[in-house]
């Protein structure tokens, strides 16, 4: 059954307070590692986990959202089938997983060609046993979403966090042996993952999970079947981005280190900054997309519209917000984490990608959740083709603000393919579009505005110039968009509460003309 609204917001609250404190975590660990190891060495661990996400994401992807759907299904239509689909999700996982294992370590001298940097491939070698825990981690984590035990579900990823940060320190340390700091990393990497599954499966029995007769194969593969595409081609598509990019960087006038060192930047040190907003966006995900599911199976759409616009709203007000602050702050802000003002011009430019990033993950889910994978991929598969391209035929003359339009054209074309796909089976998305609209614009003048003052402020310490810059950049952007009504706080209340609407009211509210009668 759907939330009532004090649970879906004690929900929220407790996913937003545990989500916002791993992804902290693991941004204050990447400032760590990308202060201790460079930039260089960052891109190596990079480009060796976007081929382990690759392989990855044929067992942790389809399998697992299917089966939360399916189990969000049952509570909503009150069936009793959760243990058998959940068997048959898991030993199917298990089983690809293995084989996967079996032969990349027989052909791990054959697969040289993936790596753009040869160093990556034995740090691979290292991740390869964490292909098993991922399939046992992704499909149990599946059963605790379709089930709505969002504590455990964000807990666990929390605790994975600090394991990871605690295992990564004891390894560069050389406490336990010598290492190189990429292999220091990924053996902490594959570790916590291993820790990580088997502690979900202890919870997993602790909250009444169990195992019964598989059901039907064909209940859980085929409608996993697009979406494992659709990821595997993610991973196909990134592990590609890193072939590519290097070589193309290299026409741009960048050395062979320089173009690893890139990577580094966009995935180390811009990305965690760009992707930050998911902390609070993902979280309202988490809670949204089991209740979405259980409206579309009882087809009551006018409550799955008003519990759609409440979110993604939201979460588009969150995001504009950041955006907003690094159109203005980019490079000032890299400078004082990273000591790197390179990665600030690329997220400077890369903001205007995040609007779109965030509609189009969102859009994505819901559709995902009512059943719609196919329409899904093909999206994704598009989207995705617009960023290779341009990549491929930018890159040797804008360098790496290539992978930032590419970005930007891909998840543009997807959040629009997604939102008229959403619209023609819930109904939802015009008032979403122009909410959209509204929000881009606010951002972009919030951005500038804000922007213009630092150089006022350029004298000052950096982090009294963040600070005071980031408190400018609140102010207007909350008045921009409390004024015009955009202000959407109902993903926590019922409504908007009457004090609020009461101030909107007065501050869109002007002195009427006065009419002269003519005598």
């Amino acid at each position: 059954m759907p939330f009532s609204k004090k649970k879906k917001t004690t929900a929220v609250t407790t996913v937003t307070v545990l989500g916002v404190a791993t992804r902290l975590l693991a941004f204050l660990f990447k400032i760590y590692l990308s202060r201790t190891l460079g930039a260089e060495t960052l891109g190596v661990y990079q480009i060796a986990l976007s081929v382990f996400f690759l392989f990855a994401s044929v067992t942790a992807s389809g399998i697992p959202l299917v089966l939360s759907r399916k189990i969000a299904e049952e509570q909503a239509l009150r069936t009793k089938n959760g243990s058998s689909v959940f068997t048959t999700a898991l030993l199917l996982s298990l089983l690809v997983s293995l084989l996967e294992i079996g032969v990349l370590f027989f052909l791990q001298d054959k697969i040289g060609f993936l790596f753009s940097d040869k160093k990556a491939l034995p740090i691979f070698g290292i991740m390869i046993p964490a292909l098993l825990s991922t399939s046992i981690y992704a499909v149990v984590r599946g059963w605790f979403w379709g089930k709505k035990i969002f504590s455990v579900y964000s807990v666990t990823e929390t605790v994975e966090e600090i394991l990871r940060i605690l295992f990564s320190v004891l390894f560069l340390s050389g406490l336990i042996f010598r290492c190189s700091g990429e292999e220091a990393i990924s053996y902490a990497f594959t570790l916590c993952d291993m820790i990580i599954a088997l502690l979900l499966v202890l919870l997993f029995f602790k909250n009444g999970g169990s195992f019964s007769k598989p059901a039907p194969l064909k209940d859980i593969l085929i409608p996993s079947l697009p979406l494992t595409a659709m990821h595997l081609s993610s991973g196909l598509f990134g592990m590609l981005l890193t072939l590519i990019l290097p070589a193309k960087l290299l026409l741009y006038g960048m050395s062979a280190c320089e173009a690893t060192a890139s990577i580094g930047r966009i995935s180390g040190m811009a990305n965690p900054l760009l992707f930050a907003p998911n902390a609070i966006t993902g979280s309202i995900a988490v809670v949204m997309i089991p209740d979405t599911s259980g409206y579309y199976a009882q087809k009551d759409f006018i409550a799955l519209r008003k519990r759609l616009n409440s979110g993604v709203h939201f979460s588009l007000w969150i995001t504009g917000l950041c955006m907003a602050y690094f159109l203005a702050c980019g490079q000032t802000l890299t400078s004082f984490l990273y000591s790197d003002i390179e990665s600030g011009s690329y997220l400077q430019i890369a903001a205007f990608f995040m609007l779109p990033m965030c509609l189009g993950q969102i859009s994505q889910s819901v559709l995902n959740a009512i059943g719609k994978e196919k329409t899904t991929f093909f999206g994704y598969l598009i989207g995705n083709l617009f960023m290779l391209l341009c990549v491929y035929f930018v890159t040797p003359y804008l360098g790496i603000f290539s992978v930032a339009l590419g970005h930007f054209l891909s998840l543009s074309f997807m959040s629009l393919y997604n939102m008229r796909a959403l619209h023609k089976y819930t109904g939802w998305g015009k008032q979403t579009a122009r909410y959209f609209t509204a929000i881009f614009l606010f951002s972009c003048l919030t951005g500038i505005f804000t922007r213009s003052f630092l150089t006022y402020l350029s004298a000052l310490p950096k982090i009294l110039t963040l600070l005071l810059s980031a408190c400018l950049c609140v102010f207007t952007y909350t008045l921009l968009t409390f004024v015009t009504g955009q202000f959407d706080c109902s993903i926590f209340f019922s409504s908007t509460p009457s004090f609020l609407k009461k101030l909107q009211e007065k501050s869109r509210s002007f002195p009427k003309k006065k009419t002269v009668k003519k005598t």
